[in-house]
């Protein structure tokens, strides 16, 4: 790419960077209030069957419903198409450490309060990631 001569190459460059960042040749995507609320709902809920988790029982209706409404979030997010792959990507990402952790969970037998605990804070630290990222979103469409 040729610079023009009148234009500084520094003053090029930033423009270039702020023309990417601001979407223009990406796309933009916007602050969704729907993925927002199933982020912080189904961070909830994950929390509160882990907690679980500790005790001799497992509630495979519990399990079966949060498998749901995570396999619902992440195909709402991959519905929106190529734009909205780093949010479906997180939410893939929560999806297999769910998923790995019932597993382990179910063949390991119940967890210690500490081991609870911290599966819960990666976890939970997974959502808190994918949250930020969508309160950062542009909030103007």
């Amino acid at each position: 790419m040729n610079v023009p001569r009148w234009l500084p190459l520094p003053t090029f460059l930033f423009v270039l960077f702020l023309a990417q960042g601001c979407g223009l040749f990406n796309g933009i995507t916007y602050y969704d209030s729907t993925t927002f609320k199933n982020l912080t709902e189904n961070k909830a809920e994950v929390a509160s069957l882990y907690e679980t988790f500790t005790g001799d029982a497992v509630d495979s209706n519990s399990i079966r419903s949060v498998r749901l409404k995570l396999s619902k979030m992440y195909e709402y997010e991959k519905g929106k198409g190529a734009k909205n792959q780093e949010t479906f990507r997180q939410i893939e990402i929560i999806q297999e450490a769910f998923h790995r952790n019932v597993n382990e969970r179910l063949q390991q037998g119940r967890w210690s309060e500490v081991h609870m605990k911290n599966k819960l804070e990666f976890i939970s630290d997974a959502f808190d990631i994918a949250i930020a990222t969508e309160a950062l979103k542009n909030k103007n469409e």
